[in-house]
């Protein structure tokens, strides 16, 4: 039976002081690599509350995901009040922790890079007594100038609205709508 042990990283390199949290239990020792300096200590124990799917893109628009992270720990609340202007444009790495049959750290895969852009704190919420506060780090990658916009698929405006000598998906329609055309030079 295979046994899935791993849990998201996340790492943000926001200059002295970076944020390294985890969505294991715990505090975890993370071994430096190509992305973390030195040896560090990610945050565990529900300090990463959310991190959601990510599309690769590929000569596409941008996409803006939103991190959240607890708003309870004095950790999480330092990058939220005190260094919030040295998270804006950070370098935000995301990845996976997988762990050895003692939970130990087997290897770390990063996956994607990111660009923080915004911090904002949640207001208390509560619920059967309980208050949740939250902190939501938005992070995004690509093309940032144009806001949420859909993926931009390989079509000759697109293209040309970017390069307007570029005909190269000039047949793309053609193509698409059944009709095929000999690549190469015209008899």
């Amino acid at each position: 039976m295979a046994h899935h042990r791993e849990s998201f990283i996340v790492f943000i390199d926001c200059g002295d002081d970076p944020a390294l949290m985890h969505g294991g239990y715990g505090p975890l020792t993370i071994p430096s690599d190509t992305v973390i300096p030195y040896p560090m200590v990610a945050l565990g124990g529900g300090e990463l509350v959310d991190i959601p799917d990510w599309q690769t893109l590929i000569n596409g628009t941008t996409e803006r995901l939103d991190l959240t992270v607890s708003g309870v720990s004095e950790e999480t609340l330092r990058l939220a009040i005190i260094d919030a202007e040295s998270v804006r444009y950070a370098p935000v790495y995301a990845g996976t922790v997988r762990y050895n049959d003692d939970w130990s750290v087997a290897s770390i895969e990063w996956e994607n890079v990111f660009e923080a852009r915004s911090l904002s704190i949640s207001r208390p919420q509560e619920s059967d007594g309980q208050v949740t506060r939250s902190i939501t780090l938005t992070i995004v990658q690509g093309d940032s100038i144009r806001g949420r916009a859909g993926n931009a698929f390989f079509t000759d405006a697109d293209q040309r609205r970017k390069y307007p000598t570029d005909a190269i998906f000039s047949n793309v329609g053609g193509i698409t709508a059944g009709t095929s055309r000999r690549f190469g030079t015209r008899d």
